[in-house]
Parts: structure tokens; sequence; C-alpha cells
């Protein structure tokens, strides 16, 4: 069965039963069925992916410019908040690809791509000039492939998260 096939049988079933609650959520679930390929969720993925390695290079950079370009050590509460931020910007990213209702293999790919990013976005950086003192890399390959291996799973697990609380929410709204 194709998407449209699919839909058009979840809309006559709905149509045929007297039951109106069942019939419109039905007819919602039909509206929210994904449409998008496997390709387009990996292209989706690999937006966010890159999206979350600027962020967390704008963190890395905020914590070189917080540190007067690496001439002192960061003060307790701006590691706590660097820290804050480099869990939760994947948890929130692998949150909204959950509700997008992206696959979770096709994020799980490109997410591991983020040491690649990485490396790009830092070589750049340090190629050209930008911040004197800049040594956000080159870090060992372990690091950054321990690094990307966490950004996946926060990110996974944000769509994991998003799955329950939506399991939940629905569950509580619709006891029967």
């Amino acid at each position: 069965m194709n998407h449209d096939d699919w839909k058009t049988g979840m809309r006559n079933e709905a149509d045929s039963t007297g039951d109106t609650r069942w019939a419109t959520q039905t007819r919602r679930a039909a509206a929210l069925l994904p449409r998008r390929t496997v390709r387009g969720d990996a292209l989706l993925a690999a937006g966010a992916a890159l999206g979350v390695t600027v962020t967390l290079l704008g963190l890395i950079l905020a914590a070189h410019l917080l540190t007067g370009g690496g001439t002192h050590a960061p003060t307790r509460p701006q590691q706590w908040w660097l820290g804050l931020n480099a869990g939760l910007i994947p948890l929130i990213a692998g949150m909204i690809l959950a509700a997008d209702r992206a696959r979770p293999g096709a994020v799980a790919a490109a997410f591991l791509t983020t040491q690649l990013w990485w490396g790009l976005l830092t070589h750049l950086v340090g190629a050209f000039g930008l911040l004197p003192g800049w040594t956000a890399w080159p870090l060992s390959p372990t690091a950054t492939t321990l690094a990307a291996l966490g950004v996946t799973g926060l990110t996974l697990g944000g769509m994991s998260l998003f799955r329950s609380v939506q399991g939940g929410w629905t569950c509580l709204r619709n006891p029967a």
C-alpha cells in the first residue's frame, strides 16, 4: 500500500463506523501520517545535526570568550551553564525530530556524522584566524567519536522521551 491508499483506507474506515469519537481520532491520525521518504528524513536529520553542531560550537566559542581567550578557567556557574546547554541542545533537537516524525535510523545515521561537521567547522574557524588562541581543534579522534556518540544518544533519547510523553498524554486523554 502506498501513502495515499493508506490514508484513503483510514478515512473510509472512519466513515463506516458509528463511533464518532473513534472516527474523529482516525481521521486526525490519517491527516498526521508522514509522507516523507527515508531520504527526506535523512536530509532533515542531517540539517538538524549540522544545526546542533553549530550550536555546540557556539557554546565552545562562548566558553572561549568567557575565559578571556583561554587565559583562565571558567567559573563554576559558567561550567554548569555550558554543560547544561551541551546536554539539552541535542535532547531538544531529538524532541523536535520526533514531533516531526523522523525515522530514528535516519536520525542516528545523520547524527553520527557530527564529528565530520565538527572537524570542518573548527578547521574553518582556526584556518581563517577568526579567534586568537582558538584551541577547540585538533581534538583526539577518540574524543570526537565519543562526543558524536554522546550527541547521537542524547538526540535519540530526546526522541524516545517525546514519544513516551506523547503516549502517556494519549492514555490520559483517552482512558478507555
